[in-house]
Formats: structure tokens, sequence, C-alpha cells
């Protein structure tokens, strides 16, 4: 079993193996998924990006490992949880007109928004097909087929959450339970089935894959809930808060205010465009209502939900604390 320690090198595992689908094809439109991914840069774009940590790669593969399975066989599937996950960011980018991301400019901001489509459609259609890299590492076609299956359903219920999100954007009355539900689609999906897809590998059977389901489904949501909290109180608005989107700490602010403190931020939402000045209103409303330890409160508590779901026979309890000791670290701990 992979002890937590070996994360990085798992990290760099499942780059190599990025490197090889994305490398193999000579067209430019994988120079810019290239250009996504941190490895290269774009003619006059030369600021560095950060690393990429592949955190849902990783669990895949440490999902693998907690079932007894052999990481390497995982391989080519925590690489096709990885192209979905950045298929996902580069939409994001786009719809949410994001410019920077990784401390450099957006995929979209160096070559537009309809190249960038076609990168991070291309990055989808390749995700199903690393996952027929499995039988040249010794899978079975009938487990390879239910591979490609589950990554197909949880892509589409991700798919369906950032629907919700965005569609939420311009409403006043969403409800701390309906954000839960939209956030275990759109970010808890794509977990659940790195952890699903890991522990479907390593085992070759469906008997543990709702006890991952729940641990993925939990701790995507407190990895939502805990980079609202980042955005929210970030040093300087970030584009999504100008934009208006319902982050949690503004979902919990307007179910928890009076009827004044609701005119307040309904004041501001209202408004078509909003400026520094009206974030700086939103958060005061906010902050008087002790919404930070709320929201701290869900993620400690989504995290214990996830750990406790592996608290079951045929995971290993090095597998558990692996997996464990990864999200705490995904989570800034």
């Amino acid at each position: 079993m992979t002890s937590p320690l070996n994360t990085q090198e798992l990290t760099a595992r499942v780059d190599a193996e990025l490197k090889a689908i994305i490398n193999a094809r000579d067209v430019p439109l994988y120079g810019m998924m290239s250009y996504h991914m941190g490895w290269t840069d774009a003619p006059g774009h030369t600021d560095p990006a950060t690393p990429k940590q592949h955190g849902l790669g990783t669990l895949c593969l440490l999902a693998c490992g907690a079932v007894g399975g052999d990481l390497e066989t995982a391989i080519p599937g925590a690489a096709s949880v990885e192209l979905v996950n950045n298929f996902t960011e580069i939409h994001d980018d786009v719809q949410g007109g994001i410019p920077r991301r990784a401390n450099r400019d957006a995929l979209w901001w160096v070559w537009g928004p309809a190249q960038a489509i076609n990168a991070g459609d291309g990055m989808h259609a390749l995700a199903r097909l690393a996952l027929f890299r499995l039988l040249e590492h010794g899978v079975s076609s009938e487990v390879t087929f239910r591979a490609v299956r589950l990554m197909d359903e949880a892509s589409l219920a991700t798919c369906e959450g950032r629907f919700i999100d965005m569609e939420a954007q311009e409403r006043l009355d969403l409800s701390l339970d309906a954000y839960l539900n939209m956030a275990a689609k759109k970010n808890g999906s794509l977990l659940a089935g790195a952890l699903k897809l890991g522990a479907l590998i390593g085992a070759g059977e469906d008997n543990l894959l709702d006890s991952f389901h729940q641990c993925g489904t939990s701790l995507g949501v407190a990895l939502q809930v805990q980079a609202d909290v980042n955005e929210f109180w970030s040093a300087s608005p970030s584009p999504e808060v100008m934009n208006k989107k319902k982050l949690l700490p503004i979902v919990f602010a307007l179910e928890k205010a009076s009827a004044s403190e609701k005119r307040r931020l309904g004041e501001v939402y209202f408004k078509r465009v909003l400026d520094p000045e009206d974030v700086k209103k939103v958060r005061e409303v906010v902050e008087g209502l002790g919404v930070k330890e709320a929201c701290r409160d869900i993620v400690s508590q989504r995290l214990s939900d996830a750990m406790s779901a592996l608290d079951t026979p045929g995971v290993s309890p090095e597998g558990r604390s692996s997996i464990e000791a990864l999200a705490r670290q995904l989570l800034g701990e």
C-alpha cells in the first residue's frame, strides 16, 4: 500500500500518463491542452503555471490500492479522471469569463473562447479513450466497459451540477439544501467517480462502490464549500464574485439574514454590474451573521462523513488513511 507521503510520486506518474496521451498527437489543438496543463508556454505568454496536483487522479490510485489492487493498473483511469476535470476547468473559465488560471492567462484568454471550447471538448474525448488503455494494463474488457460507463455517468452528473450552478446565478431564493445538492452533483460526482473507478479497477467488482460513492460525494461537497469560502474572502474580489455567482457564504447569508439584511443584499444583487464597493457591503452583512464559522462546520462534517463511509470491510486501514491524508491536503489543512 502506498503511504500518504508518496502522493507526490503518484502525481508524477499520473502526469507522465497524461503527457503520453496528449503529446502523442501533433495537431496544434493539443498544444493548447499542454498549455492548460502547465507543461508549455504560448507565444507571448511566459508566466510559469502552478504545478497541478492531479488530486482526483491520485485519489483514483489510492482507492485502487485501498481495495488491494495494483496501482500501476489504474494509471489510465487516473489520467481519464484528470482529463475530465481539466475539461471542466477550461469550460468553467469560458463560462465565467475568468481570465486567469494557475497564475497565468487562461486558455480562452490566449486563443479565444471558441478554440478553448474545442480544447475542452477534445479533452473530454481523450478521457474516454484513455480508459481503453486499461486493456493494455491487463484489465478485462468487462471491467473496462464498466469503467467507461462509470466515468460517462460521473461526467454527465457533473455537467448537470454545473448547469444548476449557472442557473442559480441570478436567483436570490437558492436554499442551503439546494446549494448542497448542486455541489454534490457539480463537484461530488467527479470525486465519487474517481474513487469508484479506482476501486472498480482494483477489485474488479461492484461490492464497495457505494462506500466510495458516499466518500467522494461528501468530500466533493467539502472541497466545494472550502473553495467558495476561499474565493469569497480572497484579498481582492474574484471575477465570479463580481459576476454575482452564488457562493455558499452568500447562500447561507440569504437564508439566515433578517428582512432588513436581505434588502441590503437584494440592493446589491439586483444591480446589473457589481463593483468592489458592492462586494464590501455584502461581506459586512455576511460576516455579521457568523457565516464563515457555519461554512467551516459543513466542511468538517462532510469530511467526517466521507471518511466514515470507508470504515467498511474490504477497505484497508492504510488505504483509508492515505485517502484521508490527501483529502486534508486538498482542503488546505
